[in-house]
């Protein structure tokens, strides 16, 4: 058992503990000695989560891996440390809000070396899972992207996501042409900055505009350029190329 075995398990039971008194019809719930469980993980417990999604179809949740059970056999969809990211309802940004409401409960899941896997009908276990697997990627060291990204260049994109959508930069109708997303569109986005799939053009796309936008208007109110982005336009600009390069394989 490993440190991070160690740290998933107990977050995957806290995490989906807080589910079950919080989210009314969760259709998940934990299994302490589960069949398909970790053998050597916590003393052979076998923690793990099952899911049952509202199609019919089972996933289980252990702190190594998401596997799709059919009858009494578990089949490995996913380990984590070959996970490098997710996205939630569509890879589309521009269409998360709008099919938010009948896909809101499907995930894409992105394994390295590996076609993407969909998720789908998962019901209130979406929300829980999408937390664990926030815990997944951080834990893990494998997520390639993230790991060159220093911390100030998530920070700095991650501050520019917030402005845009809560600061006094852009109006609705603004957001809509300059930057291509309306306010609630980008706070999907944001709300999944930065663990999701960096390397999506479409979100290269997206940051291109936005720093590019906020970095014109960095003069037009100072005050509240210090108070939204903290750093230099010049700072705005190089964290986005430093993404860019990184998010197409430059470095």
């Amino acid at each position: 058992m490993t440190m991070v075995d160690w740290l998933l398990t107990e977050q995957l039971v806290e995490i989906f503990q807080e589910a079950e008194v919080t989210r009314e019809g969760l259709n998940a719930r934990l299994v302490a000695r589960s069949p398909h469980g970790e053998e050597d993980v916590l003393a052979g417990a076998g923690t793990a989560v099952r899911i049952e999604a509202t199609d019919g179809s089972h996933y289980l949740v252990t702190p190594r891996r998401i596997a799709r059970v059919v009858g009494a056999a578990a089949h490995d969809l996913v380990t984590f440390t070959d996970l490098v990211g997710y996205d939630w309802i569509t890879p589309a940004m521009s269409e998360k809000v709008a099919q938010k409401e009948e896909h809101y409960d499907r995930l894409y899941l992105y394994p390295r070396d590996a076609p993407p896997l969909v998720l789908d009908r998962l019901g209130e276990a979406v929300y829980p899972l999408m937390t664990f697997l926030g815990r997944v990627l951080e834990y893990q060291s494998q997520k390639i992207l993230l790991r060159k990204l220093d911390d100030d260049i998530v920070d700095t994109l991650g501050r520019c996501f917030l402005a845009a959508i809560h600061g006094p930069f852009f109006t609705e109708a603004e957001l809509s042409e300059l930057i291509g997303r309306s306010r609630a569109s980008l706070k999907v986005v944001a709300g999944m900055w930065p663990r999701m799939n960096l390397a999506a053009p479409e979100l290269r796309e997206l940051l291109g505009r936005l720093t590019r936008e906020l970095a014109e208007r960095s003069a037009d109110d100072p005050a509240a350029w210090e108070e939204w982005i903290q750093v230099p336009a010049s700072n705005v600009e190089a964290a986005f190329e430093i993404f860019r390069k990184v998010s197409t394989g430059e470095v």
